[in-house]
């Protein structure tokens, strides 16, 4: 499973968003704003339940693997801080996810989980929805990465009919047209006052 590059061509990047975040149990939900930011920006709206999924998945086992800092830290706590980096690739006709850790050790898909079972399954549901995915070894860590298939984007819907206009009965009274400004506002505040 693990690749010495990363699962694209570089001249094929048509964007790329970047978040790194601390490693907190609240890493995974900002992650989520965060994907939800950037495929409203490049119109990739129909991906993003998909890719919420795997970026929560992926974001949680990056923080565990960087280490889950305290709610309480020290300011020598503080030096030791760790980080995970999200970042999203759009290519052509897929959107990479790839999240970032200190740790060198590879994640394992585990078809053993037994449904009482509170954890294992998270790259069991990577696996599925990804079209592929893997990992690739960095200096001070790894990215594991997926990739999400782009289908075609639906059509949008039709454009309402356009009423018909009502047709009325009586022709419109025909004013002869006032010469000057002034005579336009007397016009138009008789016009008023009749109706009043």
């Amino acid at each position: 499973m693990v690749s010495e590059a990363p699962p694209y061509r570089p001249q094929s990047v048509c964007f790329v968003d970047q978040l790194s975040l601390v490693a907190v149990n609240s890493a995974a939900a900002t992650a989520r704003r965060f994907l939800r930011l950037s495929l409203a920006k490049w119109q990739a709206g129909c991906l993003e339940d998909d890719a919420f999924l795997v970026t929560s998945e992926l974001v949680t086992n990056a923080v565990a693997a960087t280490g889950v800092l305290g709610g309480q830290p020290t300011w020598d706590g503080l030096k030791g801080l760790g980080l995970v980096t999200v970042r999203l690739i759009g290519l052509p006709d897929s959107v990479v996810i790839e999240v970032w850790d200190v740790s060198e050790e590879e994640p394992a898909l585990r078809h053993d989980t037994a449904p009482e079972d509170e954890s294992g399954r998270g790259l069991l549901l990577v696996h599925r929805c990804a079209k592929r995915w893997g990992v690739y070894r960095v200096t001070g860590g790894k990215v594991v990465w997926a990739e999400l298939a782009v289908g075609p984007v639906p059509p949008p819907p039709p454009l309402p009919k356009r009423q018909r206009q009502r047709q009325w009965s009586e022709r419109p009274l025909v004013v002869p047209g006032p010469t000057t400004d002034p005579d336009l506002l007397r016009l138009l505040l008789a016009g008023l006052q009749a109706r009043l």
